[in-house]
């Protein structure tokens, strides 16, 4: 039996969004937020992220976000000295904060800390594999767009992250994997707020 994947939980519970938001959603002081990223979805994994904001903090969000994917190998073997390297990133978690620039909408900045658990294998080795965690930091930037004045939303947003710390290195094959200064990617979140 597979097990649930928590991602298709979340889209389904962004996709029923119409029904009444909870309770504790209603306060006028909390806003509630659930987004899905479905660009890990078309590459084999998730991505999902929860988040609040408080009138007290006007204008910021903190988020909570898991997710996992098949990186492209087109990215992964930027630099050509990685041929050969595959990567999977899996069931990794970032802590996100946000600062909007006009209430809870429109262009945000900000940036978070993320926990990646990489597991990397290589075309001249394929029974072998090698899983790392590696701690880095991203700065965000991005725009919160309500197409109804219901609840739903979507959120481009670009990211520049600065990989920190990594348990290991990585070597298969007879091979150093060569990690990026930085790391650039973007993506379209689809998200409803209570």
């Amino acid at each position: 039996m597979r097990p649930i994947n928590l991602g298709v939980v979340g889209l389904l519970a962004v996709s029923i969004g119409v029904y009444e938001p909870v309770a504790l959603a209603q306060s006028e002081e909390l806003s509630l937020h659930v987004e899905v990223d479905p660009l890990p979805f078309i590459l084999g994994g998730y991505g999902i992220q929860l988040g609040v904001a408080h009138t007290a903090l006007p204008g910021w969000r903190l988020g909570l976000g898991n997710f996992s994917l098949d990186v492209p190998d087109m990215a992964t073997q930027l630099n050509s000295d990685n041929e050969g390297f595959h990567l999977r990133v899996r069931h990794s978690h970032a802590l996100y904060l946000l600062r909007f620039l006009s209430g809870l909408d429109g262009w945000c900045i900000g940036g978070s800390v993320r926990i990646l658990r990489q597991r990397f294998t290589h075309d001249d080795a394929p029974a072998d594999s090698l899983t790392i965690r590696e701690y880095s930091v991203e700065a965000i930037a991005g725009y919160k767009w309500h197409p109804a004045s219901n609840g739903f939303y979507l959120m481009p947003w670009v990211a520049l992250a600065k990989p920190l710390v990594a348990s290991d290195s990585v070597q298969l094959a007879g091979q150093d994997y060569n990690v990026d200064f930085v790391q650039l990617f973007g993506t379209v979140n689809v998200g409803w707020q209570f």
